[in-house]
């Protein structure tokens, strides 16, 4: 088939989250990321190089379809109308699945691509664990962990439409702020200040990860969720003192690579946490914001009643379901949209 290559260093072709840019390829491996262009003529393929995770496609706002990517010749679409067509190209699934790697677009020979439009004027960023990266939200519970992740479709990526920003995600499941799910104690595996200043998602420390450049992608606002799975394990609580002072060097991370951003904590989700969860959070909150951190701020969700019912969940009262996720955005939009002035 004869095409028409589009390199991904192409000015008509917008990234969003955290992506390494190069003038031969794009690669992404945070959390949810994604593409939008213009194009004209009856097909669109990709060249992406990612045999783990899933991605989903829309072209003109059509429902997303979900797909494995193919490599070079990955079907987009085919059989278009003559004329100007958008497509948005999500990935679907989180950071360590592995590094996914964008070349650029085919399209049919003489057609273009077009200008993009203009991007929304805001964006914000989630940090969070499986529930800010969308885990299990899109299947049976009893289907593959992996297969079954729309990070779209997550509280974040909804939030950030109805407050009408773009996003970028990174969150990684069983994550926890100084103990992991499935981490022996003491925890000393990854944990989320570790990976924030990275480029892509990792499991091991090392001085030679990429490191990230807030400025390829400006953010107004920092949501942080976390917490769920350090008090996963009620054999082995975390001290009072070893999590405060870790939420503390999560934040202090956060503030040291966004000076001036706005950075917003979240209880975390589930209720069946104890109160000393949103009690220590918010005590860490208060400690930086002592220490002089004055943009600084603390969401509480559960400390009236549950914000969720056992049916928004994926049957295990941890995971949201995608209107268990839209609950909590619609519950968060005001109060965020106050604290950024929008």
């Amino acid at each position: 088939m004869m095409v028409r290559k589009i390199p991904a260093n192409a000015s008509g072709i917008q990234y969003f989250g955290r992506w390494e840019k190069s003038p031969a390829a794009c690669r992404c491996a945070q959390g949810a990321t994604y593409i939008k262009a213009n194009f004209t003529g009856h097909l669109l393929m990709a060249d992406l190089i990612d045999p783990g995770n899933w991605w989903r496609v829309s072209i003109d706002d059509s429902p997303f379809r979900r797909f494995r990517p193919q490599g070079e010749n990955t079907l987009l679409v085919e059989n278009l109308a003559a004329g100007k067509h958008k497509v948005l190209l999500v990935r679907s699934t989180e950071g360590y699945m592995g590094i996914s790697e964008f070349r650029g677009f085919s399209l049919a020979p003489n057609e273009t691509m077009l200008p993009p439009a203009p991007p929304k004027a805001r964006s914000l960023e989630f940090i969070g664990d499986s529930i800010t990266a969308g885990a299990k939200n899109d299947g049976p519970p009893d289907a593959p962990y992996d297969d079954i992740e729309d990070n779209d479709m997550a509280y974040g990526p909804q939030l950030a439409r109805m407050l009408n920003a773009e996003y970028s995600v990174l969150g990684k499941s069983g994550e926890g702020v100084i103990h992991n799910w499935d981490e022996d104690w003491p925890g000393h595996g990854v944990h989320t200040a570790d990976r924030y200043p990275w480029t892509f998602y990792s499991d091991k420390k090392s001085p030679a990860h990429h490191l990230w450049n807030p400025q390829n992608f400006p953010i107004d606002g920092i949501l942080i969720s976390l917490g769920t799975n350090d008090f996963g394990d009620e054999e082995h609580p975390p001290a009072r003192e070893d999590f405060i002072c870790g939420y503390k060097n999560l934040l202090q991370t956060v503030r040291q690579i966004n000076p001036h951003t706005p950075v917003i904590v979240i209880e975390p989700v589930p209720s069946w946490l104890p109160p000393e969860a949103r009690h220590w959070i918010k005590a860490a909150v208060n400690e930086c914001q002592a220490l002089g951190d004055n943009n600084l701020y603390f969401i509480p969700l559960n400390e009236e009643k549950p914000l969720l019912e056992a049916n928004d969940y994926a049957g295990d009262n941890t995971h949201p379901l995608q209107n268990g996720s839209k609950k909590i955005a619609l519950y968060l939009k005001d109060k965020v949209a106050e604290i950024l002035g929008w």
